[in-house]
């Protein structure tokens, strides 16, 4: 759009809200802007269907009862905008940022437009944008009493954001963030908060009927003050993700390794027997012989760690990435290990030195296992420990496969 001609739209609308001679609303309806620095617009009531407003600044824009229906926010910022009412129905809204922005009573639910081109009619084209970043970010933003029914609003950054009496049913939240939100009063009856983080958000007489929390953090979340009869949070977590606790598990974990240095003249062994690490990094930590009996380890990552003579019976390890791991010896016995990776691992046995200057033969053990698309390609392995049949369930090559026929 040229550059005169909007400022004469922007003018004509000012003199619209005013009720002065010459004044027309804004229609920028399906027109494109890119790479525009509009900070303070005010678009108050404006008709915007279908637009596209692409990396552009609209930073405390007065945006309130807007038509944005199937428009295209990408990269633009709106931080602080004033977006109250406005109608959002199919807006797509990757990498913009409604940071702070004032949402109360918008509406985010799906949507489609529909233009007629040459006689025929079809959906309006959307331009192909590069963002800064993918997810939708609204931290601390206000959207008490926000329309997101049957939304799709995954991996989006909701921290510390207002939704207060919000519909969120049936709307699919995988992978976003909503720690410290503020959800009191909400509807999330069915809600996919699969993979979410919900850290010491408030729930009080919030609907959770339904709601998928599988593998969502809910630490601190004080659940029985939220309404529902029927709600599973057996695959949820409860992960302190807070700067104390990541540094303890960081002092642990230092610890460790001094005493497998020093051979156990220093340091201490860690015991995290019992603990809920789900989602904790451990990439190309050094955990040999360290304790995760009972622990809760879904999605942790163990990339390239050395966890030989590693205890993880009785853990439930989900989703876990041991890919390219060190774990010769280690004791997988009773553990739960649906979709956890061991590609490229290293499960060959382990000869330990006792300190009778005697040896001992330390086999992988694998028995008792719950398996269930467990990836075992490109691993090393010359023994295993298990029940002596080959189980379903698991991504193997044929020689990893004979080993449990022949394991004792």
């Amino acid at each position: 759009m040229d550059i005169d001609l909007l400022r004469a739209t922007l003018v004509a609308h000012r003199r619209w809200l005013r009720q002065e001679r010459g004044g027309k609303r804004g229609d920028l309806s399906l027109v494109v802007l890119e790479n525009f620095g509009l900070p303070g617009v005010v678009l108050t009531r404006a008709k915007l269907t279908g637009v596209q407003i692409l990396n552009s600044d609209l930073t405390e824009a007065k945006l309130d009862e807007v038509d944005f229906f199937a428009a295209n926010l990408a990269g633009s910022v709106l931080f602080r905008a004033d977006c109250r009412g406005s109608d959002f129905r199919g807006a797509h809204l990757q990498g913009t940022d409604f940071s702070e922005a004032m949402l109360t009573g918008a509406d985010f639910r799906d949507g489609s437009l529909m233009v007629n081109v040459g006689g025929q009619t079809r959906p309006a084209e959307r331009a192909a944008v590069t963002t800064a970043q993918e997810r939708t970010g609204m931290t601390r933003a206000n959207l008490e009493g926000a329309k997101l029914h049957a939304a799709v609003v995954r991996k989006a950054d909701l921290s510390g954001a207002i939704l207060r009496n919000a519909d969120l049913s049936q709307a699919d939240f995988t992978g976003s963030s909503l720690k410290d939100a503020d959800l009191r009063g909400a509807n999330l009856q069915g809600c996919n908060l699969s993979g979410a983080h919900l850290n010491r958000a408030a729930v009080e007489g919030a609907k959770l009927d339904g709601a998928i929390l599988k593998d969502a953090n809910i630490f601190g979340v004080e659940i029985e003050k939220a309404t529902y009869k029927n709600l599973d949070l057996s695959e949820a977590i409860a992960v302190d993700d807070s700067v104390e606790a990541a540094l303890r598990i960081g002092d642990l974990v230092l610890a460790h390794e001094q005493w497998v240095e020093s051979n156990g003249a220093i340091g201490t062994r860690a015991d995290f027997s019992g603990m809920d690490l789900s989602g904790v990094d451990f990439t190309g930590r050094n955990l040999s012989a360290a304790l995760f009996v009972h622990a809760r380890l879904r999605a942790t990552k163990f990339v390239k760690a050395i966890l030989d003579l590693t205890d993880f019976s009785h853990a439930d390890l989900s989703g876990a990435d041991m890919s390219r791991a060190d774990l010769r010896g280690a004791n997988l016995s009773e553990t739960t290990l649906r979709r956890t990776n061991f590609s490229g691992a290293d499960l060959k046995m382990q000869t330990a030195h006792l300190p009778n200057g005697m040896t001992r033969d330390f086999p992988v053990t694998l028995k008792g296992c719950r398996f269930a698309e467990t990836n075992f390609t490109g691993v090393e392995c010359d023994r295993l420990k298990s029940g002596g049949e080959v189980p379903t369930g698991i991504i193997a090559e044929d020689h990893f496969k004979a080993l449990f026929a022949a394991a004792v």
